[in-house]
This record gives structure tokens, sequence and C-alpha cells, in this order.
């Protein structure tokens, strides 16, 4: 790693955005995730030009990597999709970033442990080892109270693990209405018709986040939900800020806790595709579901879908991964610098 990159004493901690070295090493040099290459995403990433780069040439680089944890709670048959999709957020940033899949010590998956087994690590393995940030996915359980569902205790004891210890976490989707209905006691609506489709989103650039830095002044942002949390519910909590919201479907990026927390209702990470998939899938399933919202052109399903989310969701992970970097203490056991 150039020289230039780094602090004097070689810790990543010493050296933030703005300071010289760093700033000639990120217009300069792309790097990459470390990820086992056995791993049925890698071939999907080798496919879109995400950077990667081996165990063996990342040890040799004089830094230590971004852990980054990620909870994979989605339905068995989106598992691997979920990966790939993530890991090409992730790999979008100059920082070299080991991720790491994760799952319960004691629920155990009927049909994906062997997965699990090969690729994933168990939450205990993890909190010996820490993690600078963490994401928790969506899961297919809108219909179940909270505390019907089969690892609701071990997830929850995982969040509380995670709010002492981990510099920033991203809720996502089901995991987002669980963490606020868990944490907070703010329980997600139910709606009548299901929350689907590309929706447009103001961003709050007032707020001079650095979440939504560079981002647009208005998104697109998929959304798939039957539920989920309203405006008045996370206004009566002064910790939480809104920075992205729909006057169509509410809230979309909620921080709390200055950033250690990190709700998003959408899925920017969902490829063309996904939406079509689950509109097809439903309605050949005799599923009542309603026609995804500005999705496809002119309202004809045998069009291709115009995909216009992908760039700043590209955008509000970076600046994700950057203020995690610019937060986390060098001791990967530590949530925040000393």
């Amino acid at each position: 790693m150039p020289s230039e990159a780094l602090a004097e004493d070689g810790s990543h901690n010493n050296c933030t955005i703005g300071c010289r070295g760093f700033r000639w090493y990120f217009e300069r040099t792309p790097m990459a995730l470390i990820i086992d290459k056995r791993l049925p995403a890698f071939a999907f990433l080798k496919r879109e030009q995400v950077f990667e780069i081996s165990t063996e040439r990342a040890e040799k680089q004089d830094i230590r990597p971004l852990e980054i944890g990620i909870l994979n709670l989605m339905p068995s048959a989106a598992v691997e999709r979920t990966e790939v999709q993530l890991l090409r957020l992730l790999g979008n940033s100059p920082l070299q970033i080991r991720p790491t899949f994760l799952y319960f010590d004691t629920h155990k998956s009927r049909s994906k442990q062997g997965h699990f087994d090969a690729f994933y690590r168990t939450i205990h393995e993890v909190k010996e080892r820490g993690l600078d940030g963490l994401i928790i996915t969506g899961a297919n359980l809108e219909e179940q109270a909270f505390e019907d569902v089969h690892y609701w205790k071990e997830l929850t004891k995982f969040f509380d693990w995670a709010r002492e210890r981990i510099t920033s976490t991203i809720f996502s989707c089901w995991a987002s209405q669980a963490k606020l209905y868990y944490q907070y006691a703010i329980a997600p609506h139910k709606y009548k018709t299901k929350q689907f489709g590309i929706f447009l989103h103001q961003v709050h650039h007032e707020s001079n986040s650095p979440f939504v830095a560079g981002m647009d002044d208005e998104v697109f942002i998929p959304h798939s939900r039957w539920r989920g949390v309203e405006l008045k519910d996370i206004a009566a909590h002064k910790d939480f800020e809104i920075l992205i919201e729909s006057k169509k479907v509410g809230p979309h990026l909620i921080v709390g806790r200055s950033g250690r927390e990190i709700y998003v209702q959408g899925h920017p990470e969902y490829y063309r595709n996904d939406i079509a998939e689950e509109y097809f899938r439903d309605k050949a399933g005799g599923i009542a579901i309603n026609r995804p919202t500005n999705y496809f052109p002119e309202g004809d399903e045998t069009k291709t879908p115009l995909k216009n989310w992908g760039a700043n969701g590209q955008v509000f992970y970076a600046n994700w991964i950057n203020w995690v970097y610019q937060t986390t203490n060098v001791d990967v056991k530590k949530p925040l610098m000393d």
C-alpha cells in the first residue's frame, strides 16, 4: 500500500478522507473485497467486475481491512442473490473490506444449512473476532408477530450486543421493523395494499448528513412490503433523523444514535428484474398482488423495466463505509475511535 495513504504508525484511524495521503490513494487505487473464492457469489462478482482481492495479497498490504458482517435473514431461495447484491454495493469503495456472512448459533436452516456451514460464521465466532460494521437483511416474515419468529430471542440478543460493540449497523426492511419494535416499541403499520414498485423520494440535504452526501435531491427507490413504520412514529423520538422520505410510502432512510443505527425501509440493492420476478411469481401462484408502481414502461408488463435507482444506492453504501472507516477504532473489538 502506498505510504502516503497511512499515518506514521500505520493505523487507518489517523488518516481521514480529508488528508492529502488518503485523497491521493482514493483517486488512484481501486480497493477490493476480501472474499472466499469458493463462495458461489464470487463468479457473479467477477462478471460484474466488482473488485476483489485474494486473502494472500491482502495480508501483504499494510492496512487493517474494515470488518463488515452480514446477517442474512432472507429465505433460502434468495440467500445467494442477496449475497451478490450486498457484496456488489460494498465493493464500490476505495477501502479494503473483509465481509463476513454470519448466521445463528442455535437456529438451523432446513434447506440451506450446508451453504451456511461452508461459507458463514456463527454469531459466537463473530463476537469473538469483532466487527466494525454490520448489515442485517430483510426477511419474509411480515405475516408473523415478532415474538413468534423462531429465532426472535437469538436475534434480539444479537441486537443488544451490536448496539454496544459495533460502530454502525444497517437494518434493512424487515430487520428495521424488528429493531424499532424491540428497542423503541415502534410497531409497524399494516397496509391494505402492498407498497410495491419504484417511488420518488426527497433527500434532506439540509441535514448536512454524511450518509446522503453526493446524492441527488430526488431519488427513486424500490419498495416491496406490506407494512412499515410511518413518519409520525419516528418524529416522536428525538434521537431519530429522517434523511430520505417519500410522500407516498413514507420514510426510507432513518438515522439513529448519530449514525450508529441506520434504518432502511426500501431496497436500493435490488436488481432490475427483482420486482418483476416477485410480481409474476405471485400472479402465477394465485396470490393477490397489485401491479408495481412506476416500474413497467407505460404499464406494459412485457417491456423491460428501467433501472433508475442503482447509482444513488451505490452512493449511500459508499458514504456509510467511509463513515464507519472514519469513526471506528483501530481495535476491531472497540466500536469508536479513542
